[in-house]
């Protein structure tokens, strides 16, 4: 539990350093697109679904998101953990999305079905403490004025 902890917070310290603080406008969760309309532009794995939900990480406008669960993470602070998958192109509806209940689609409009960011906070994988990731992938423990 230590090791997976200590890596999961190597990862949220140095794997976001490209993301950009834009929290979702929409999602669905329980659902995600079996064929999108386009190749992922980025994909992050060993992240919370909150960073994937809060920040834009690719250099074209990021339209949607699809995260997967990791279930190897769900014992630690933070969690759901898995992959998340950014994309630039026209966004599904959602009747084009599939039911899997280990899927968190996220939307930079408003085709999600219910309206927010929805994962909350991201946290601190160390102490569970909420906190924010500023756009140049500082995270600021019990922060929530980030930019």
């Amino acid at each position: 539990m230590k090791l997976t902890t200590t890596l999961l917070a190597i990862a949220l310290t140095f794997g976001l350093t490209t993301a950009t603080l834009s929290p979702a406008s929409s999602n669905t969760k329980g659902k995600y697109p079996k064929s999108p309309s386009c190749s992922p532009a980025k994909t992050s794995k060993a992240i919370q679904a909150a960073e994937c939900s809060h920040n834009t990480r690719t250099s074209k406008t990021q339209t949607f998101a699809v995260f997967k669960v990791d279930h190897q993470y769900d014992a630690n602070h933070g969690a759901p953990y898995g992959t998340c998958v950014a994309y630039t192109c026209t966004a599904p509806t959602d009747a084009q999305l599939s039911v899997d209940s280990d899927y968190w689609t996220f939307f930079w409009n408003g085709n999600g079905e219910s309206k927010g960011e929805g994962a909350g906070c991201i946290k601190d994988p160390q102490t569970g403490v909420c906190g924010c990731e500023n756009s140049n992938g500082q995270f600021i423990s019990g922060s929530s004025s980030c930019k």
